[in-house]
């Protein structure tokens, strides 16, 4: 039974669980009845492997299913997120939708290992730090932008170049929310081997890519400036943000509207012209207020265009919000269920849907369902 997940995982597991109950290493060695403290530490360092009475021991010492020991989907104790949250979402819903994103994120890892995908070494990296500057950010996004081609209106193929060239996968999911309707914009979750971006797909187009791009930053820079566990989405709060979601912001707003894209998209005799830059706000896929922004930190329109533009209200867009997840997932996913590899129960469960819902989520993607409800 335990040979289905490494002993490492099983690790990570054991210190969350640990440090969930507020247990020291000397409080779990004296629950087990183990001889000194180092046994648990190789425990949770993955160096030494539990026997199975001691597994059910723990089960009872530390309040967790056994399965959250052995679950190949589980990321417990080694996945880091960090969230884009309305400060209305409560702390506990918060907790809990972290859970459910967890499953989503340990099942996609386990599908990749099964079709034997192969991560890069050489993690990308942004050449930034907690003390650059801002016009340091927005540099390595326009240079990141050219980088990966992503053309006149980035957001077309913004989401294709992360997952393909950068190997980010990104998924875009459904939240919870406040009683007033705030939700959860996003979320990057950082594990060892590989960096996810989570988009809540119900938002405004606009909103989505920026937080695309705001995420993109996190997963790039995670190593030298991570971020904090839960950051606000809310604009009053703009001004109080910490320096690294400030550099992220100018990262986005770099990546999004690079000086080349408005060099081409905007009529220069027609800087001032309101109705002119909404449509310019339009294709490239950002609020107005989000343009005004950059265009008066260029220096490109006056402080009255800034206001004016900055009041406009967002186009809504035709499209409708995206499909549940990505492409790519769920063809994964369909793939391990029908080839037997995974069974439609064990697939549904860590999707947190039942076998009708597994059933209407292939069918989003004209998959027709492996299995018979």
């Amino acid at each position: 039974m335990l040979e289905k997940i490494s002993q490492k995982l099983i690790g990570y597991r054991v210190k969350a669980a640990r440090d969930a109950k507020g247990w020291t290493q000397d409080q779990l060695t004296q629950g087990l009845g183990l001889n000194d403290r180092q046994s648990v530490s190789d425990i949770e360092n993955g160096k030494r492997a539990l026997k199975p009475e001691e597994l059910l021991e723990l089960s009872d010492l530390l309040d967790r299913d056994i399965e959250y020991f052995i679950d190949p989907f589980a990321v417990a104790g080694e996945a880091q997120f960090s969230w884009r949250a309305a400060p209305e979402v409560p702390e506990d819903s918060l907790d809990g939708f972290e859970l459910k994103a967890g499953l989503w994120i340990g099942l996609l890892r386990w599908l990749r290992e099964q079709q034997n995908s192969q991560t890069s070494v050489l993690k990308r990296a942004l050449r930034l730090s907690a003390q650059s500057s801002f016009e340091d950010a927005q540099e390595r996004a326009e240079s990141l932008a050219a980088e990966l081609d992503l053309g006149v209106i980035p957001a077309e193929s913004l989401i294709d170049k992360i997952e393909r060239e950068l190997d980010i996968p990104v998924l875009f999911v459904d939240t919870v929310e406040a009683e007033d309707g705030k939700s959860i914009s996003g979320a990057t979750c950082h594990l060892e081997e590989m960096g996810v971006i989570l988009i809540n797909r119900n938002e405004t187009e606009a909103r989505r890519f920026y937080d695309l791009a705001h995420e993109l930053f996190h997963a790039l820079t995670w190593d030298v400036m991570k971020p904090d566990h839960r950051e606000s989405n809310s604009v009053e709060e703009r001004n109080k943000k910490k320096r690294i979601e400030q550099l992220a912001d100018n990262f986005a707003a770099a990546l999004l509207m690079p000086r080349a894209s408005l060099d081409k998209l905007i009529d220069h005799d027609r800087q001032d012209d309101i109705a002119h830059l909404c449509e310019v706000a339009a294709l490239l896929r950002v609020s107005p207020v989000a343009l005004a922004w950059r265009l008066f930190n260029l220096q490109r329109i006056s402080s009255d265009t800034c206001q004016r533009l900055k009041q406009e209200k967002q186009r809504i867009s035709v499209s409708g919000p995206p499909k549940r997840f990505s492409t790519t997932f769920v063809r994964m996913l369909h793939e391990a269920v029908e080839n037997g590899r995974l069974s439609a129960r064990k697939a549904a469960k860590a999707m947190g849907l039942g076998l009708g819902g597994l059933t209407e989520l292939f069918a989003q993607y004209d998959l027709a369902a492996p299995f018979e409800l």
